[in-house]
């Protein structure tokens, strides 16, 4: 149906003749954790907060189209027959349990969006949630068509820059740079190059992050992952030489949207990340 903006899940559009999001809810993601209430003074203290997940609602309809002609069949019975096959389809691709390889959650959303009011062209962004609420479905008195709303929850509220199939674009940053996106960033790959210093250290300044690896000598460049917190030199695990004194974030490290992130660092490095956005 070539709608100017859509979604997929799971590389099937929800975006045909059988099948479509009528309206969609959006929100934009919580914050999680509280302020410190120090006993003896007033008030209370503020402390960062990290993002909760988030939801959406998606009012769908399904028909008795057929995907070959984008019409209903000739007769009733078949209509009937189409359209029950046609809730069947998107039931059972939305109502998935299994995460496939690489996915946060069963489902993985991509959005296509229109970009550059003066020269308008696609971009897309991915995110991964799963389907929570009971489905109720409302028939029309004619048995034509069917409505009902489906409740996605995000593991992770943010929203990144990826390609048409979903797959992520990574960025790089190798000295002081804003980010770009709009939420903060704390899924990286760091890689901290051996130069024979001791004690390699990276610090983003901007966030308050801080991550050095306390062994003297590495014998060889440090790519730390900060999605799955683990540190390898030459795919060797390094992680206990991990040391984040002196960081002030809970996150291992954070990229902040927006602004230029100054960074201080006694080897040359290399951040990949991808674009977050809410």
């Amino acid at each position: 149906m070539a709608y100017v903006e859509s979604i997929s899940v799971n590389d099937t559009s929800l975006d045909n003749h059988k099948y479509a999001i009528e309206t969609i809810a959006r929100n934009i993601p919580g914050l999680k954790g509280s302020d410190l209430v120090p006993a003896m003074d007033h008030g209370s203290r503020w402390r960062r907060k990290r993002l909760s997940s988030n939801q959406e609602t998606w009012n769908m309809w399904v028909s008795d189209n057929l995907a070959s002609t984008g019409l209903p069949p000739a007769t009733t019975e078949a209509q009937r027959a189409s359209l029950n096959a046609n809730l069947d389809e998107v039931t059972q691709l939305l109502r998935t349990n299994h995460a496939a390889s690489g996915y946060d959650a069963p489902l993985k959303v991509v959005r296509k969006m229109k970009s550059d009011a003066s020269s308008p062209s696609d971009i897309y962004r991915v995110s991964y949630g799963e389907v929570i609420n009971q489905t109720g479905i409302t028939y029309a008195n004619t048995q034509d068509c069917a409505r009902f709303g489906a409740i996605i929850n995000y593991v992770d509220p943010r929203w990144y820059e990826c390609n048409s199939g979903g797959t992520k674009t990574a960025s790089t940053l190798t000295a002081d740079g804003n980010p770009g996106g709009t939420a903060i960033m704390t899924r990286m790959t760091i890689t901290l190059t051996d130069d024979d210093t001791s004690n390699p250290y990276i610090q983003n300044v901007t966030t308050g992050s801080k991550i050095t690896w306390n062994g003297g000598n590495p014998s060889g460049n440090i790519v730390i992952d900060t999605t799955d917190l683990t540190a390898k030199i030459g795919g060797n695990s390094v992680v206990g030489n991990i040391d984040r004194t002196g960081s002030t974030t809970t996150d291992w490290f954070v990229l902040q949207p927006g602004v230029t992130n100054d960074f201080t660092a006694n080897v040359p490095f290399s951040i990949s990340y991808t674009k977050a956005f809410y």
